[in-house]
C-alpha cells in the first residue's frame, strides 16, 4: 500500500470510525479500522464495525500502490492529530507487518494486522431502497425514550415504520412512549427495530439535510449515499402497537403552552435537588411546577391557554424522564392529562406519553423529646 491523503479529512473519518469500533472488544481486529487503497478509483476505503453496526467511508486520495490492512482506530486518530502537515503518506511494503505514516519530517512506524476476514457491510439493491433525510431530528425525538436496561432488548430499539404516507418512528422504555413523524418520501409497508445506540451513532455523523438511500440486507438496515455507508443489525420480535395505544388515549383536558417555558420552569424547581419527582398543578390559566423536600420547596408557574375541558388537579411525574423529553422537543405544545393522570405532549413532529406517579405523601417529622440529662454520681 502506498497512499497520499489529506490529513484532516482522514482524521475526521477515523474519528467517526472510532465511534463504531469498540475499544474494549476481546477481538483485536475489531478495535481497528480496515484501510483499503484502490488506485483505479483513487479512493481509500475506511471500514469499522462492532458487529452491531458498521461504517464505511471512501476518501479521495492518490494511490501509488493498492493494498489493505487493519490498524487500531483510536491510535490512528491520535497519530493523525499530531502529524504536522496538510497531507499524510501511508506506506506498507507487500507482506510486511508494519506501516509507515509520514507527514513532513514526522514519521511513525507501527505494527498492523492483516485484513483477514474483517467483516464488511453489504449493500442493498438500489431498486429495493427508498429516500430518507432528517435522521438527526428523528433520532432526537425517539432515542431518549428508549430503555437502558439490557433485560429489555426490544425496548432498547427504535421502531421505524415505513408506511404509505412516509416514515414514522417510536421509542419506549415501558414508562413513557414517544412517536415521531419522519420523511414523508420514505414510503413502504414494513416495520423494523433498530437499536437506539446505532441510530444515535448515525445521527451524530450526518445532518438533517443529508439524503440517504435506505434498504435492508438480510438482518441489517443500510443507510448509504455517495462515499458513505452505515449498516445496523436489526432486532427481531414484536413491538408495542403504538398506533393502537395512542388511538386509545382520551385527554380529560388539554392546554396550549410552549416547550421552552416548560423547560425553564422545570429546571428552576429541580434546582432545590430534593428528588426525582415533580408535581404539575393546574390553577386557572396557569400550570405550576412544584418540588418539595423536608425543609425546602419550590414552585414555578407558566401561562397556558385552555383548549378542551377544565384544567384542574395535581399530578406527579418522573422528573428525570420529563427533563429528557423537554430537551428533545421544541416549539408550541398541546399538553393533556389523560386517564390515570397520564401526561401527553403533542408537537408538530412528535407525540409523547408519560405515566403518572402516585401522589407523594407528606412526611411527618416529629421532634424527639429532649429528656433532662441526669448523671449518676
Amino acid at each position: 500500500m502506498n497512499v497520499t491523503i489529506n490529513r484532516a479529512e482522514m482524521l475526521s473519518a477515523i474519528k467517526r470510525a472510532s465511534a463504531v469500533a469498540p475499544a474494549d472488544s476481546p477481538l483485536d481486529v475489531l478495535r481497528g479500522v480496515l484501510l483499503e487503497a484502490d488506485a483505479a478509483a483513487g479512493k481509500l476505503t475506511v471500514t469499522s464495525t462492532n458487529l452491531e453496526a458498521a461504517l464505511e467511508e471512501k476518501l479521495p486520495c492518490t494511490v501509488q500502490e493498492n493494498g489493505a490492512l487493519v490498524f487500531g482506530a483510536k491510535m490512528l486518530a491520535e497519530m493523525l492529530s499530531r502529524l504536522p502537515q496538510d497531507t499524510v503518506q501511508l506506506c506498507r511494503a507487500e507482506n510486511q507487518g508494519r506501516m509507515t505514516l509520514r507527514s513532513g519530517d514526522a514519521c511513525y512506524e507501527v505494527d498492523v494486522w492483516e485484513r483477514g476476514a474483517f467483516p464488511k457491510p453489504d449493500i442493498p439493491f438500489p431498486e429495493d431502497t427508498v429516500k430518507l433525510s432528517g435522521i438527526p431530528a428523528m433520532a432526537q425525538h425517539t432515542v431518549f425514550a428508549t430503555a437502558q436496561d439490557n433485560s429489555k432488548p426490544l425496548l432498547k430499539c427504535v421502531n421505524l415504520m415505513f408506511t404509505s404516507t412516509g416514515l414514522r418512528a417510536a421509542g419506549s422504555n415501558g414508562n413513557c412512549i414517544v412517536t415521531a413523524r419522519g420523511d414523508n418520501q420514505s414510503t413502504g409497508d414494513v416495520s423494523l427495530l433498530i437499536p437506539a445506540a446505532s441510530l444515535g451513532k448515525l445521527s451524530n455523523m450526518c445532518q438533517d439535510k443529508d439524503e440517504f438511500r435506505v434498504g435492508t440486507t438480510g438482518k441489517s438496515i443500510v443507510f448509504f449515499r455517495e462515499n458513505f455507508l452505515f449498516s445496523a443489525r436489526l432486532m427481531e420480535g414484536g413491538y408495542i402497537d403504538t398506533d393502537q395505544l395512542v388511538g386509545s388515549i382520551r385527554n380529560t383536558f388539554t392546554v396550549l403552552t410552549d416547550i421552552h417555558d416548560m423547560r425553564a420552569a422545570l429546571s428552576s424547581v429541580l434546582s432545590i435537588g430534593t428528588g426525582n419527582r415533580v408535581k404539575l398543578s393546574f390553577q386557572d390559566q396557569r400550570l405550576v411546577f412544584q418540588c418539595a423536600g423536608d425543609c425546602v420547596s419550590a414552585s414555578a408557574p407558566i401561562e397556558v391557554i385552555a383548549l378542551t375541558g377544565t384544567p384542574a388537579g395535581d399530578y406527579w411525574f418522573n422528573a428525570k424522564q420529563l427533563v429528557t423529553c423537554l430537551k428533545a422537543l421544541s416549539g408550541t405544545v398541546t399538553l393533556g392529562i389523560a386517564q390515570g393522570g397520564m401526561l401527553t405532549l403533542a408537537t408538530q413532529d412528535a407525540y409523547y406519553l408519560q405515566n403518572a406517579m402516585r401522589p407523594e405523601t407528606q412526611k411527618k417529622t416529629q421532634k424527639a423529646a429532649q429528656p433532662a440529662a441526669a448523671k449518676a454520681a
